[in-house]
């Protein structure tokens, strides 16, 4: 709202500006324009043309009318001022109001150091087919898996270098190609991603973003380093290596090497297979 308000006063300003400058090229046009001809008066004259001169005369004459003219039609001194006036009923909303918001507490059970694991029981099993005609691959490899804000499913597929959209009966109802295998994903927001990828050459990781109902691929950071795993916590990447774990800014800035496996046992994270 500031910077709105800001952009008004400057764009008011700008106009007032505007005309006071064109007010003065005017005065100076015609300023110019009559010491020119009454110049050309003066050496007609003395040159004795008389012709020169009776045409010369008439000219002036219509300048100096034009010049009155304009004048008289701005004879009125302008001032302006520029004053905030506040939007009263914003004001009137602001006195309503208690504070800049709610505090909200929230409470979560965490087990004590010792107590015994809690135990998930499988309710049910199903399997379903997310490959589709133009998949390269009839085979495919999904290494992670999210879920959407609107419950709406996103796998990775490892083989077709894919990040698929699955519906709520879990077939697939959109794609997004990459130009590497994906390894791992995790939520950024409600709907975007973000996809760690491995290639020859190419190392990161891809944003990806539900945009009406499609896939739509956002910025991508590339690292030196394979990616294998990632996740995201309090606005920052982890990402593992295969014997190393970073952490790095969500720009990509490299924040801190939290863990490295000297010997250089693999360590692929939560979507390989191995985790040291």
């Amino acid at each position: 709202m500031e910077k709105t308000t800001l952009k008004e006063l400057e764009d008011k300003m700008m106009s007032l500006k505007a005309s006071v400058n064109t007010n003065a090229e005017n005065c100076s046009k015609l300023q110019t324009e009559l010491k020119q001809l009454s110049d050309a008066i003066h050496d007609i004259v003395d040159k004795s043309k008389a012709e020169l001169s009776f045409i010369a005369s008439k000219k002036c004459l219509e300048k100096i009318n034009q010049s009155e003219t304009y004048l008289i039609e701005n004879l009125v001194r302008v001032e302006s001022s520029l004053t905030f006036q506040a939007d009263s009923d914003f004001q009137q909303h602001l006195s309503t109001l208690s504070g800049l918001g709610r505090i909200v507490v929230c409470t979560q059970a965490v087990p004590l150091p010792g107590a015994p694991n809690k135990v998930f029981d499988v309710q049910g099993k199903s399997e379903y087919n997310v490959n589709i005609p133009s998949d390269a691959e009839e085979r495919f490899d999904i290494r992670a898996i999210c879920v959407l804000s609107n419950d709406q499913i996103l796998v990775a597929d490892h083989e077709n270098k894919r990040v698929k959209l699955l519906d709520h009966q879990y077939q697939v109802v959109g794609h997004c190609d990459l130009n590497a295998c994906p390894t791992d994903m995790c939520l950024i927001t409600p709907s975007e991603v973000a996809v760690s990828v491995f290639g020859n050459k190419t190392h990161g990781a891809q944003f990806v973003s539900m945009n009406d109902g499609r896939l739509v691929k956002g910025r991508k950071l590339k690292f030196k380093h394979p990616c294998y795993g990632i996740a995201n916590n309090q606005q920052d990447l982890y990402i593992t290596s295969g014997t190393a774990l970073y952490k790095y800014s969500m720009s990509g800035d490299l924040l801190n090497k939290l863990y490295e496996d000297t010997p250089g046992n693999i360590m692929l994270g939560k979507s390989g297979y191995i985790l040291k």
